[in-house]
């Protein structure tokens, strides 16, 4: 049977199935929101003598202001780069304990804001953050050790 010889109805139906097949596909598709972001993993604690790994040289003036400052020696103990996506929960691996982040969002191109988890060693939550990052800027997330030591956890994203 010719297309002609169907109901009015039936082919009006197929018209309008063609048609927004058509115009679905000529909708560009929507681009994921993501960014990228530097996570530093520093061990701190109080010495006699000031120590900054050189790794550091980016942190290091913030290291010096408080309330980090209460600590003078401070080791990188790992370095991950990582690609968020929005509302993706992604692991960073540290070497003390584990974290998570997620994007949360972007705000005015130029910051994003996050949600950080920290977990210890033994696999107890120590941090959960939402925070706004600046681009080029760092962020600290501390986690205080017994014996005046601490755990920090510091990003920037781009």
């Amino acid at each position: 049977m010719s297309p002609r010889a169907q109901s009015p109805g039936r082919w009006i139906a197929m018209a309008g199935v063609a048609w927004t097949v058509a115009v679905l596909a000529a909708r560009p598709a929507r681009a994921e929101v993501a960014t990228s972001c530097e996570f530093l993993e520093i061990s701190a604690k109080h010495g006699d003598k000031p120590a900054f790994d050189g790794e550091l040289a980016p942190v290091e003036k913030k290291l010096k202001k408080a309330p980090l400052s209460s600590w003078n020696q401070f080791k990188l103990l790992g370095r991950s780069q990582k690609s968020l996506t929005k509302k993706k929960l992604e692991p960073v691996g540290l070497k003390l304990g584990s974290a998570t982040a997620t994007l949360v969002e972007i705000v005015d191109k130029s910051k994003v804001r996050l949600t950080v988890t920290m977990d210890d060693d033994k696999g107890k939550q120590v941090a959960n953050n939402t925070t706004t990052v600046e681009a080029g800027d760092y962020v600290f997330i501390v986690h205080e050790l017994p014996n005046s030591e601490g755990h920090l956890l510091s990003l920037t994203c781009k």
